[in-house]
């Protein structure tokens, strides 16, 4: 009776989405943000209060949070490829940057996960499987709902021949596969810089700035113009 009831005193990740009515990546962010405590089994399985749950379901007006509001960056990674996910995990977590990462397997997991919540950078593979990159990218760039999004790709093509064919739009971040891996970590690092300031600002709560005062949305939301990264003799393998 003991464990029974010790163990109904916490609940999954997949519980916690069900009893929340959102998704499982989404109370992943709530913990990370803080919102609901959590912890890790010795099997990597992240168990939550089940009191700490209904307790915040249970406050008034209680929401997700939007891109923005919380200090860590939310990266999502459209890759197809279960050897080089596995690769890039271990090599992201060797980096311990304040961001959680997220993967989806598949354009319509990715396109289902952007419905349910934003994240802040996307991690686009254009060379995982069902990925049609020239479609799908600009159709991101062109939505004014997603403009505070950053849009990392990831190719063995170089910058030029993926211009050429429309698959570099302006407003991404490019990244070649054979990039140091310690650059691509500079560039979230930088992110995750800008993601806490950014928290931080809105946790002060100042009065509306004025045009003078603050930058314009070009300034500040969208991602450095497509430019294609040096290559290297230290190529990073797994970068995607």
């Amino acid at each position: 009776m003991k464990n029974t009831s010790r163990a109904s005193a916490v609940c999954t990740t997949q519980r916690a989405a069900s009893i929340l009515g959102i998704s499982v990546s989404s109370v992943q962010r709530l913990v990370e943000a803080g919102a609901i405590g959590a912890w890790k089994t010795r099997g990597g399985h992240r168990r939550l209060p089940l009191a700490e749950v209904l307790a915040y379901k249970a406050q008034p007006g209680h929401q997700l949070l939007e891109p923005g509001q919380s200090d860590h960056l939310r990266i999502l990674m459209i890759e197809g490829n279960a050897e080089r996910r596995e690769q890039f995990q271990r090599r992201y977590s060797q980096w311990h940057l304040p961001a959680t990462l997220e993967f989806s397997s598949n354009i319509y997991q990715a396109m289902l996960e952007l419905a349910r919540q934003q994240p802040d950078l996307l991690l686009v593979d254009l060379e995982s499987n069902g990925i049609n990159g020239c479609i799908m990218l600009n159709t991101l760039v062109g939505d004014s709902k997603l403009w505070t999004m950053h849009i990392v790709i990831l190719s063995e093509y170089d910058a030029a021949t993926l211009a050429e064919r429309g698959i570099l739009p302006q407003g991404t971040v490019f990244f070649g596969r054979t990039v140091k891996a310690a650059e691509l970590r500079d560039y979230l690092q930088a992110r995750c810089t800008q993601q806490v300031r950014s928290s931080a600002l809105q946790a002060a709560a100042p009065l509306p700035l004025s045009e003078a005062a603050a930058p314009s949305c070009k300034q500040q939301g969208h991602a450095p113009l497509a430019q294609s990264m040096p290559l290297s003799n230290g190529a990073m393998p797994g970068v995607a």
